[in-house]
């Protein structure tokens, strides 16, 4: 089979067959006339008028053949316009171009062919009237003279005036779009259902590396890599469907740059009969090269001035609410007048940090989240709790209203008491003294719902639609007046929403408003193990161990060891039992075997009480290690873990080391801190229940391990230009294994969190918070410390 060749002028004739218009228009009358009676006229068995295109071949009227166009390099009609004489072919079987020819041999079975060129309005053959029979045919001049006449029939129709003038019309309109959009640098196009390029501007030249012709009538498929052009076909695919379609993507121009568009892909629906389906598509492409430097460079600026800011507020937080707190002395009314004057600014300014960087946070998609499953009541009477002392300095009474207790959700619990603070505060600021803030919690259809109700002055109706945007104030006032930066209720919409919840309000101007936020209720509550009442025995002279262990042997060898080191025992074989005894006995730490059947619940269960929360437990068993694994998703669950068999000096030395947190004695605390003030100001804060040792540098943290044996390890994450995390490898390879609390200017990634008891973040963590949390991890009671060091929490 020989392939028809392209005309020289072949971009100046597809140009002028793309002029006429016609090009996938629907049936008309008007040429089906003609080729029904070309086909009459003839006898033959069909009758076509072909416009050759690009790569087919297009049928405006057909008689005989179903097909709608065919590949170009296999027709008959691309050789026809290779001249202005007549096409015959009375037995294509037996010509040579055409006898191996796929419509040859094919089901169509073609045997004769009668092409006549036709002929735009330049002079360019566009294609042909053609004649097709599947038996063998002569064609003598007179037929030829015929075909000739009626083939200028149908140029006639393709060049009738109107639609000549509409073709020229249409070339100035299309002529002025473009000088338009080629003065425009997004990239602009129009793409036919099969890809191809209808229309686009210089941008996509330019950013091609292209010309018009190169790029004119063909598909991205062929300008662009398999690889490069596999999410464009995705994107199409998905916008031929009806979609509206929005995406980022890299090009590679002339130049060598790369630069980023962003992407967007609109449908366009046919008229009449195909209004309902996608023809095409228009792509618009925006450059924002320059607007992701920008961003990556906002990003890195508050992150450095996030740390920057942060570690000296926390020292100026830290040393105000100590001296406020009396350790310097009593201080004269008029200096503590000043004093709260500074921390309750120093408070106003570390809210405005923090909320501008969670809204960054939640702008890059940087802000990650841990969902589990919360009381809902308990988490909002936690978030109220906090919040009591600032409703009583303006005078507003906070209710919980909370009729079913039980009611459970799927949240990240600090960024929902996050929400609840957001909105409490809001509530509190706008309700009058003497007032009254209800917090509802209550089972609605869609799940559970919390409701803030205030009795302030309403919200304005014009300000209703922008309530939720950055820095919106319903008055410039406001924020002078209330404080706030206007961005509680956007990171709060925006918190919501990521946590698969939904967040609105209700107002009435002079009645209050009602802020609110619903999430699916969790409908598979955990068991939990409820510990047994007991009269509580006279205690003992010298402490008792509890000693639950599943082997009776295992029992007695244990026992045997504490007794020679000054304990009294008592041996229990199963956890029934020693949830019977545990409250009974006076006991001052307890040995839990994790082979015993209920041992999980039944740990669970003494941290869940509130008499027995701080009774140490050391875990012995042979699977110390999955066991550290399992109960350290909870925090400060077990004391130490013990492997089988037991070494009798580390048995002893757990086991003392718990007694002596329980009985008070002071910890030994590493705090790896490279800014000296800070130092001061947490040793300050914990002196009444730790001593401490400091390290400025990782080499020194490291030397310090090595030397010494720490009760706990306090760990700033930005160490000049090393990362606290580093420090794990140390730490992991200690037995036993200090626990660690990070205590950094910057949030961490929730995934590192598990190898943690607690992440604070400097400018969040109040002195009251940051002993509390040291004290959760060295089991020691949280009324032990001296309270008059620590200054009250404003919430953030």
């Amino acid at each position: 089979m020989i392939e028809p060749e392209k005309p020289q002028d072949e971009l100046a004739r597809v140009t002028e067959l793309h002029d006429l218009c016609v090009l996938d228009t629907l049936p008309e009358e008007r040429f089906d006339r003609l080729t029904r009676i070309a086909q009459r006229l003839f006898g033959v068995n069909i009758a076509l008028v072909s416009l050759i295109d690009h790569d087919r071949q297009w049928f405006k009227s057909r008689q005989g053949l179903d097909a709608l166009q065919t590949p170009r390099n296999i027709s008959f009609c691309g050789h026809a316009i290779l001249s202005d004489a007549p096409l015959v072919v009375e037995d294509a079987a037996v010509d040579p171009r055409f006898s191996d020819n796929p419509l040859v041999t094919g089901p169509l079975g073609i045997r004769f062919y009668a092409g006549m060129p036709l002929q735009g309005p330049n002079g360019y053959r566009v294609g042909t009237l053609c004649l097709i029979d599947q038996k063998p045919r002569q064609f003598t001049p007179d037929d030829a003279a015929a075909l000739r006449d009626l083939a200028a029939i149908v140029l006639d129709q393709l060049a009738n005036k109107e639609l000549a003038e509409a073709v020229k019309a249409a070339k100035e309109s299309e002529s002025r779009l473009r000088q338009i959009t080629d003065t425009v640098p997004a990239l602009i196009a129009y793409r036919d259902r099969d890809q191809r390029f209808i229309f686009h501007n210089k941008a996509y030249e330019e950013v091609l590396n292209m010309g018009f012709e190169q790029i004119h009538g063909r598909t991205v498929a062929e300008l662009v890599s398999p690889q490069a052009y596999g999410p464009v076909h995705d994107k199409a695919e998905e916008v031929l469907r009806g979609c509206h379609v929005r995406y980022e993507r890299t090009y590679i121009t002339r130049k060598g740059e790369h630069r980023i568009y962003d992407m967007q892909y609109f449908p366009r629906y046919g008229e009449g009969a195909d209004a309902s389906h996608v023809i095409g598509f228009f792509s618009l492409g925006a450059d924002i090269t320059e607007l992701k430097r920008i961003d990556c460079m906002k990003t890195e600026f508050i992150s450095t001035v996030s740390h920057e800011l942060r570690s000296p507020l926390t020292s100026i937080r830290g040393s105000l609410g100590l001296v406020a707190g009396g350790v310097a002395g009593a201080l004269p009314e008029a200096a503590k007048s000043l004093v709260d004057i500074a921390k309750n600014n120093c408070e106003r300014l570390i809210r405005l940090i923090n909320d501008i960087l969670d809204s960054e946070k939640i702008e890059s998609g940087k802000m990650r989240l841990e969902l589990a499953v919360v009381n809902m009541a308990q988490l909002v009477q936690q978030a109220m709790a906090a919040h009591e002392g600032f409703a009583t300095q303006h005078g507003v009474k906070l209710v919980l209203q909370a009729p079913d207790g039980s009611l459970q959700a799927s949240v990240d619990s600090d960024r929902l008491v996050q929400v609840v603070t957001n909105l409490l505060s809001n509530a509190v600021k706008f309700s009058p003294p003497d007032g009254t803030v209800t917090v509802n919690v209550l089972r609605v259809p869609q799940g559970v719902r919390v409701e803030v109700v205030d009795c302030g002055p309403g919200i304005p109706d014009d300000f209703r639609s922008r309530i939720f945007q950055k820095f919106s104030q319903a008055d410039a006032s406001d924020s002078r007046e209330k404080g706030g930066t206007g961005l509680g209720l956007n990171i709060s919409q925006a918190l919501v929403h990521k946590m698969g919840g939904q967040i609105g309000f209700a107002s009435q101007a002079g009645a209050g408003s009602t802020f609110f936020f619903e999430f699916s209720e969790w409908l598979n509550p955990e068991p939990t193990v409820q510990l047994p009442s007991c009269e509580i025995q006279p205690v003992p002279k010298r402490p008792r161990i509890l000693i639950c262990e599943s082997d009776p042997d295992v029992a007695l060898l244990i026992s045997m060891m504490l007794e020679k080191a000054g304990f009294d025992s008592e041996m229990v074989h199963g956890a029934p039992p020693a949830q019977d005894r545990v409250l009974c006995g006076n006991f001052v730490a307890i040995t839990v075997d994790l082979n015993l059947q209920g041992s999980a619940s039944f740990i669970n269960a003494l941290r869940g009480d509130e008499r027995t929360r701080h009774l140490p437990v050391v875990a012995i068993s042979a699977m110390a290690g999955e066991g550290r694994l399992q109960f350290n998703q909870k925090l400060l669950t077990v004391s130490d873990w013990l492997e089988k068999p037991i070494d009798e000096s580390r048995l002893v030395q757990s086991v003392r080391r718990a007694v002596a947190g329980s009985k008070g004695a002071k910890a030994r605390i590493l705090h790896v801190e490279d800014d000296p003030d800070i130092q001061s100001i947490v040793a300050a804060v914990v002196q009444d229940n730790a001593v401490f040792e400091f390290s400025a540098t990782l080499g020194e943290a490291r030397a310090q391990l090595r030397e010494n044996a720490f009760d706990l390890i306090l760990l700033d994450l930005a160490l000049g230009e090393d990362s606290g995390w580093s420090l794990f490898e140390d730490i992991d390879k200690l037995k036993p294994r200090p626990p660690v609390i990070v205590f950094s200017a910057s949030d961490e990634d929730p995934a590192q969190r598990k190898k943690v008891e607690a992440v604070l973040v400097k400018s969040n963590t109040s002195n009251t918070e940051l002993l509390k949390a040291i004290q959760r991890a060295l089991l020691i009671p949280e009324n032990s410390g001296n309270p008059g060091l620590i200054h009250t929490n404003y919430q953030n």
